[in-house]
């Protein structure tokens, strides 16, 4: 019995050995941070039905510097899709060039100003970046 309880701490202790260093906790999980996005806005064709959207987004977040796709307006004539990128990361012929290959049409419909973005951390437990 003994030696059982002493393996039980000790596994317990390499536990927080090797997990306490990638843990945080409390108001540093809150600090808001912040990034510089650009917003562009493509007319997307091509999407039979409402269940394409998410192949839209799939082929823009593939792109290095997409930090988000959203189509916000769905029309089988021309659907509203929004992308926030890191600027000078991605272009738009590359945006439009990513959903040709996936089998749809697009175009540039606008870029936004580069504007600084305030990203907050929810969670109030880090476990390794997985709850960011």
């Amino acid at each position: 019995m003994e030696k059982f309880i002493l393996n039980q701490i000790s596994l317990f202790a390499l536990m927080l050995v090797i997990l306490l260093p990638g843990m945080s906790f409390g108001s540093e999980a809150n600090q808001p941070e912040t990034e510089l996005l650009q917003q562009y806005q493509l007319n997307v064709t091509g999407l039979k039905c409402s269940s394409c959207i998410p192949d839209v987004r799939k082929a823009l977040n593939k792109l290095s510097g997409v930090r988000d796709a959203k189509v916000t307006q769905f029309d089988k004539v021309g659907s509203t899709t929004i992308v926030e990128a890191v600027p000078g990361a991605v272009s738009g012929e590359q945006l439009v060039l990513a959903l040709k290959r996936d089998g749809f049409k697009a175009e540039v419909l606008s870029v936004g100003e580069p504007r600084e973005i305030k990203i907050i951390k929810e969670s109030g437990f880090n476990f390794f970046g997985l709850f960011n």
